[in-house]
């Protein structure tokens, strides 16, 4: 019962704090809109350097930066990060922009050189096409003024479909204040008006938040390729008489790290707009140390309950198991690794049916090509071992849970490893093979006549065959896949 308490706390816990959560997701499209301050290059910079982050495309809006210069030094940054790829667009001037520190961000570069050519193409018109051409919903990271995302919603308020939400660097919402906001205030009200999920990520002026000399120190010892365009950045002698001024407070990085970090912010909903989320709080310690951590190259990109990266000392893991270690996640990938290690220690021993689950869900996964917590699943495994056993593995691998309501079993009274798994609009249905159930069930058989139910022999049988087909087995080969026909 303790470890089905722990399992359910720990599957609530992955959620954002909010009304209706967003699925914890392994890796995140972006579409990134800037004002090019110097914060949002380092902003830009740890969101390049994310192996779980896809930078789909890079808008640059009238703000710290007039949009076209804004431009020039994107595409510098894109170059060091060897990242031209990465489409680039100008948004449009507004008239009255004209901030005190315009001079010393025109003057800082963001990179040795660039091969920006100024294209027909316009910041709506990127938006509106990266928007319409996305097979999954993109999160828009916005870090100065609304005027391109309310331009778009001007123009063609449906693509915002595809907009999962947008994370927006604001000083203050209740009531909105601050330079983004005062910038364009019209752009503001557009996108608040929208029903758009919004996150407002605020720097709060709490005491520590800065880029300083310290973590400067730390890009100067890197050898990563993060470390070195920061330091080079940061060196220039415009940044570096201010860099010891403590004049770079986190801003815009904060939204960086809350992308891929939610847990270290404090984030609230407005009572009167469910869609409008704001943090009134955030841990400075270790935000500082997700920033080191990215710099030096020791940050991992992986999202744990609990762990920062999976236990992959051997010394951790009983010694049958050392035994397939190596193999197992090389033949069949970290992924399954984890998900067959969790599945085991929640369903209390080595199984192959919740093994079989396990490699079953993580199928599911990649066919329908979406991370943990976005599929929803019927199960004709029933409720009665050994069959049953396999509604473990699911849960554990898929994240579609009791607690959260997204597995069911099916009403049929025959049962059998097979499962259905939705996501959207489809649903494939994912079957044990005979020939490998056959098996199974033999190995059952030969268990129970040499040792009985009760016996720990017949159990150690289990777990030596467990082991086996946990490494043996390929979830590419073991399963029948069909893809069921949406009902009209």
């Amino acid at each position: 019962m303790k470890k089905i308490i722990f399992y359910l706390l720990t599957v609530l816990f992955t959620s954002n704090i909010s009304a209706q959560p967003l699925p914890a997701r392994l890796t995140h499209d972006i579409i990134i809109d800037t004002d090019c301050a110097l914060d949002d290059m380092r902003a830009i910079s740890l969101l390049l350097f994310n192996p779980g982050v896809t930078v789909n495309a890079i808008v640059s809006s009238d703000g710290s930066v007039p949009p076209d210069e804004g431009s020039l030094k994107i595409s510098s940054l894109l170059n060091e990060f060897s990242l031209d790829n990465i489409p680039v667009a100008s948004g449009e001037v507004v008239a009255g922009i004209d901030p005190p520190w315009r001079e010393l961000n025109m003057q800082i570069s963001w990179g040795k050189k660039s091969s920006f050519k100024p294209a027909v193409t316009r910041a709506v018109d990127l938006l509106e096409e990266k928007l319409k051409s996305a097979n999954e919903k993109i999160t828009i990271v916005c870090l100065g003024p609304l005027t391109n995302i309310a331009g778009l919603i001007a123009r063609n308020e449906s693509v915002l479909r595809k907009v999962e939400r947008i994370i927006w660097y604001n000083d203050a919402v209740n009531p909105l204040s601050g330079f983004n906001y005062e910038c364009d205030k019209r752009a503001a009200e557009s996108v608040f008006k929208s029903e758009i999920r919004l996150d407002v990520i605020s720097g709060l002026d709490k005491a520590g938040a800065y880029f300083d000399t310290d973590l400067f120190e730390v890009c100067r010892t890197s050898d990563t390729k993060l470390g070195s365009v920061l330091y080079y950045v940061h060196r220039q002698e415009a940044a570096f008489e201010m860099l010891g001024q403590n004049h770079f407070r986190l801003y815009d990085d904060l939204v960086a790290i809350y992308l891929t970090n939610p847990e270290l912010f404090s984030v609230n909903v407005m009572t009167e707009k469910l869609n409008i989320r704001h943090n009134q709080d955030y841990n400075v310690q270790a935000v500082r140390e997700v920033l080191s951590d990215m710099i030096t190259g020791v940050y991992v990109s992986e999202r744990n309950v609990v762990f920062n990266r999976f236990p992959a000392e051997r010394e951790m893991f009983n010694y049958d198991v050392r035994q397939i270690m190596d193999s197992a996640i090389s033949r069949h990938g970290m992924d399954e690794w984890k998900a067959n290690v969790m599945t085991d220690e929640f369903h209390g021993h080595l199984g192959v049916f919740s093994i079989v689950g396990a490699k079953m869900g993580i199928r599911a996964r990649e066919l329908l090509g979406v991370g943990p917590d976005h599929l929803e699943v019927i199960t004709f495994a029933g409720s009665q071992p050994p069959y049953s056993c396999l509604n473990d593995g699911i849960q554990v691998s898929t994240g579609a849970t009791l607690g959260m309501g997204t597995i069911r079993l099916a009403k049929q009274k025959k049962v059998m490893p097979s499962a259905v798994f939705t996501h959207d609009d489809r649903s494939l249905r994912i079957t044990l093979k005979k020939e490998y159930l056959e098996k199974v069930d033999a190995d059952i058989a030969e268990g129970i006549s040499k040792f009985g139910l009760m016996d720990d022999g017949y159990w150690k049988l289990i777990r030596y065959n467990a082991l086996k087909y946990w490494l043996e087995w390929d979830r590419n080969e073991i399963f029948t896949i069909e893809e069921l026909v949406p009902k009209k």
